[in-house]
């Protein structure tokens, strides 16, 4: 399959995007929201609901900007780095499953997250009003895998 109908197929299957699709295809989470699909051999997730999905991009906006710092970044562009966005994606949910999510959760693990954004805001009154200083913690804490090398390398 050409790069190009890879794009227009996976941009009709995910009509609504997952902002945390590169959590979910790294097995950092999971989502109640989240489709699953896999088109040429990659993973992909798509979101169920236009309202979560933009509640979640709007928390996002928000974890790249305030990890700025941590990230060592002087701004934050529409796209980070491939393990970076991992980084704030996997570790900003970590740092609201600290505050706001269960302790029976695995370390990193995010169950349901729906669930935890639902939760998160609803305690702290409002996407703008969560404690990011104490969230960006776990983003400058969290290590991403290390690649893996193949033998013989």
């Amino acid at each position: 399959m050409e790069e190009n109908e890879y794009k227009a197929t996976y941009d009709e299957i995910t009509q609504i995007n997952c902002v945390f699709e590169k959590a979910l295809t790294n097995n950092l989470c999971k989502c109640a929201f989240a489709k699953h699909f896999w088109l040429a051999d990659r993973e992909g997730y798509a979101c169920k609901s236009a309202d979560a999905s933009q509640e979640c991009a709007e928390l996002l906006r928000q974890l790249r900007e305030n990890s700025r710092f941590s990230l060592k970044l002087p701004s934050i562009g529409q796209q980070l780095p491939h393990n970076m966005d991992i980084r704030v994606q996997a570790g900003g949910l970590a740092g609201l499953q600290k505050l706001y999510g269960d302790d029976a959760a695995e370390h990193y693990i995010t169950s349901n997250v729906r669930q935890l954004v639902e939760c998160a805001v609803a305690k702290a009154g409002g996407i703008a009003a969560l404690p990011y200083s104490e969230i960006v913690k776990s983003i400058a804490e969290y290590k991403v895998r290390s690649r893996r090398r193949k033998r013989g390398d």
